[in-house]
C-alpha cells in the first residue's frame, strides 16, 4: 500500500495541458468568438514571455547551482590540504612539544566552515531551483492550455460558422418573377402557359436561391462551392399574376412564388469546405451494425516448465501464454531443450485452447485441441505461484518500416516486436489489482479527480476510479488514473507474471492505432458520425461518459478504442496520452494528436492499455 503523497504535489495538482472542445453548448456567435480568439491571443502572448522569463531564471539558476559544484571541488582540495598541514605540524609537535598549532588550526578551521557554507548554498540552491523548476512547468502548461484553448476557439468558430450559415440558407422568401417565352409553333395554348409558367417557377427558385447566397456572410465562400451542392429549394404556393401572349408571337406569364429551402445537414460543411464532422449533431447515434471481428483467442499450455513459445517467429516467452490472432494459419513453435520440438501450422478459425505434450529425445508430441471461450490474455512465470490476474487480451505487432505523424510523412522503423492490449484496462480488471495490493491511487490520496466543464478543467471532489463523475459498468475504461498509477499497475502484472509489462512509447501507441493506414483515423480522412466515442460523434456516450471498451469496431489490427473513449497514457516522463476522449472533438483524436498531462495528474477522461515485451 503507498503511504500520501508530499503537500507540495497536492497544490501542484492537477496539470493539464489541452482544453477538450465545450460540451453541448449553442455555439457563440461568429463575431463573439473572434474578440474571444483575440483576448487569448494576448493571453497567449504574455504566458510565452512569463514562459521565456521563467527559463530564463531556471538557466540562471542552474548556472549559480554549476558555480557552486565547482567551488565545492576547490573548498575540498584546501580542506585535503589544510588537513595534512594540521598533521605534519602534529607530528613536528613530537619532536618540538613548542610549536605553536594555532596557524594550522585556525586554517583548517576556516577551510572547513568554507566546505559546510558551500553545503549549505548547493542545498539552498537545489531546492530554489527545484522551486524554480514548478513554477516554469505551470508557466508551460498555462501556455499550452491557452495555445489549445485558441484550437478550440476556432474549432467552436467553424461550428458557429456552420450554425449560422445553417440557419441563414433555412429561410422562406417570396420571389415574384416575370418570364418571357418563345412557343413552338405546333404547342397548343395550353401547352404553351404551362411551359411558360414551369419556366417562370424555375427562374424563381434560381433567383431565390440567389437571394439566399446574396444575403449570407460568407458569399465568396458559398458562390466557390454552390455547384456541388443543393439546397433543396421547395416551391410551397404560387400564384400565375399574369399569362398571355402580349405582342402576338411571345408569350409571357408573371407568377409571385412563396419559396422555402431546405438543405442536407451537411450543407453548410460543404458550403464552407470543411469538414463534415462540424455538421454533426449531437444525439445523432449510429444505426450501422458493427462489424465482426475476425480474431481470436488462442490458449497455449504443455506439460513442462521452461519452454519456449513462438507464433508467427515471435517469441512469447513460456507457457501457459494467451494471445488474440486474425483468423487464418499460424505457425506454432513450443519447444525445450532435451524435448522434441512441437511445430506446426494451424488454420484457426475460433478461439481455442491447445494442449501440448513434450517428450524426450524423439517421441512424437500430443496436441490436444479444445474450444475455449475468451479469456483475458497474460503469460503466468512458471516458478511463479498461481495468481488470477485477470488482465486484457494481447494482439502482437511485427517488425518492420511504419509511416507515422501528421499526414503520415514521417518514416519510423520498429527493430521489436510487442504485444499489447486489444481494449483497455477494464474497471474490473483494475479491480483485481486493487484487491489483491490495496493500493491508493493518486486520487484517492488526494480525494481529487479532475473532469472538462465549459472548456475548464474542473476538480471533482471526492472522486477517483469507483466513481469518477458518471456511471461506469466492469468493462468501462478504468479512469481517474495517473501515469504513476498505470506504472503501479504494471509493476505489479509484471510480478505476478514474470514478464515484463510497460506503457506503450507513442510511436508503438500509433502504430497499433493506424494499423498499417497512412489517413487520420484508421478508416479514413473523414470521422463519420457514431464511428466512435468524441464530443459531438453522435454516439450514446458523447459528451456524457466513458463507453464499454468493445461498444464500437476494432481497427483491422484488432485494436479497440484507439479513437476515442479515453485518452490513454504513454511511458512519456512529460505525461504525453494518446487517441482522444469522449469530451474532446474528433479533430483531437486523430492518429498523430497529442495531449500533455502531469503524470500525478488524475482525470475521468484518461486511461491505459499495457504493452509487453517480446524477446
Amino acid at each position: 500500500m503507498r503511504q500520501g503523497i508530499p503537500a507540495l504535489l497536492i497544490a501542484l495538482s492537477p496539470c493539464l495541458v489541452a482544453a477538450p472542445v465545450l460540451t453541448e453548448e449553442t455555439a457563440s456567435s461568429v463575431l463573439a468568438i473572434d474578440d474571444e480568439l483575440f483576448s487569448k491571443h494576448t493571453e497567449l502572448q504574455k504566458a510565452i514571455d512569463d514562459t521565456q522569463l521563467q527559463k530564463t531564471a531556471v538557466d540562471n539558476q542552474r548556472s549559480e547551482l554549476n558555480r557552486l559544484a565547482q567551488q565545492a571541488k576547490n573548498l575540498d582540495a584546501a580542506l585535503t590540504t589544510a588537513k595534512a598541514a594540521l598533521e605534519r605540524d602534529y607530528q613536528k609537535m613530537i619532536d618540538d612539544p613548542e610549536l605553536d598549532l594555532q596557524p594550522s588550526q585556525n586554517a583548517y578551521q576556516a577551510a572547513w566552515a568554507e566546505v559546510k557554507q558551500n553545503q549549505v548554498a548547493r542545498l539552498e540552491a537545489e531546492q530554489k531551483l527545484q522551486e524554480l523548476q514548478t513554477v516554469l512547468a505551470q508557466y508551460q502548461i498555462q501556455q499550452q492550455t491557452v495555445e489549445h484553448s485558441i484550437t478550440l476557439l476556432q474549432q467552436n468558430k467553424i461550428r458557429a460558422r456552420v450554425d449560422r450559415l445553417r440557419e441563414e440558407l433555412r429561410r422562406v422568401g417570396e420571389q415574384k418573377v416575370s418570364f418571357t417565352n418563345l412557343c413552338n409553333a405546333d404547342m397548343t395554348f395550353g401547352q404553351c402557359s404551362k411551359q411558360t409558367n414551369e419556366l417562370a417557377l424555375q427562374k424563381a427558385v434560381s433567383q431565390f436561391q440567389q437571394w439566399l447566397i446574396d444575403e449570407s456572410s460568407e458569399v465568396k465562400a458559398i458562390r466557390a462551392q454552390i455547384s456541388n451542392v443543393s439546397l433543396n429549394i421547395h416551391v410551397l404556393k404560387h400564384e400565375i399574376v399574369e399569362s398571355g401572349f402580349y405582342d402576338g408571337m411571345r408569350f409571357r406569364s408573371i407568377v409571385s412564388a412563396h419559396l422555402e429551402a431546405r438543405p442536407a445537414e451537411n450543407a453548410p460543411c460543404k458550403l464552407l469546405n470543411i469538414d463534415a464532422q462540424f455538421c454533426m449533431a449531437p444525439g445523432q447515434s449510429d444505426t450501422t451494425q458493427q462489424q465482426e471481428m475476425a480474431w481470436i483467442n488462442l490458449s497455449l499450455r504443455s506439460n513442462q516448465h521452461g519452454d519456449r513459445v513462438t507464433i508467427d517467429g515471435v517469441n512469447y516467452g513460456t507457457t501457459p501464454v494467451e494471445v488474440m490472432l486474425p483468423v487464418g494459419k499460424h505457425l506454432v513453435k513450443i519447444e525445450k531443450d532435451g524435448f522434441r520440438t512441437f511445430q506446426q501450422e494451424i488454420n484457426f478459425t475460433s478461439d481455442q485452447t491447445l494442449r501440448v505434450t513434450l517428450h524426450e529425445n524423439n517421441a512424437t508430441p500430443k496436441i490436444e485441441p479444445k474450444t475455449a471461450t475468451p479469456t483475458t490474455a497474460h503469460t503466468q512465470a512458471p516458478a511463479k505461484p498461481k495468481v488470477s490476474v485477470n488482465s486484457p487480451s494481447l494482439i502482437t505487432v511485427l517488425p518492420g518500416q511504419y509511416l507515422l505523424g501528421e499526414h503520415a510523412a514521417k518514416p519510423y522503423n520498429l527493430d521489436h516486436a510487442f504485444a499489447l492490449s486489444a481494449t483497455l484496462v477494464t474497471v474490473d480488471q483494475f479491480q483485481t489489482f486493487v484487491n489483491q495490493t490495496k493500493y491508493k491511487t493518486d486520487a484517492e490520496l488526494k480525494n481529487l479527480c479532475t473532469t472538462i466543464k465549459d472548456s475548464e478543467i474542473t476538480p471533482i471532489s471526492d472522486s477517483n476510479w469507483r466513481n469518477p463523475g458518471f456511471t461506469q459498468s466492469k468493462n468501462s475504461p478504468v479512469v481517474c488514473i495517473s501515469q504513476n498509477d498505470a506504472k503501479s499497475y504494471l509493476r505489479w502484472l509484471s510480478k505476478q507474471t514474470g514478464l515484463k509489462y510497460r506503457l506503450p512509447t507513442e510511436e508503438e501507441w500509433e502504430i497499433a492505432a493506424r494499423a498499417g493506414s497512412k489517413t487520420d483515423y484508421w478508416w479514413g480522412n473523414h470521422f463519420g458520425a457514431g464511428k466512435a466515442n468524441t464530443g459531438w460523434a453522435g454516439t450514446l456516450w458523447s459528451n456524457k461518459s466513458t463507453s464499454p471498451v468493445k461498444a464500437f469496431s476494432p481497427n483491422s489490427l484488432g485494436f479497440y478504442d484507439m479513437v476515442g473513449n479515453v485518452w490513454e497514457w504513454t511511458n512519456d516522463s512529460r505525461g504525453l496520452v494518446k487517441g482522444g476522449a469522449w469530451s474532446f472533438s474528433p479533430e483531437m483524436a486523430k492518429a498523430h494528436s497529442q495531449l500533455f498531462v502531469g503524470p500525478t495528474t488524475a482525470a475521468n477522461y484518461v486511461g491505459f492499455r499495457i504493452l509487453r515485451e517480446l524477446k
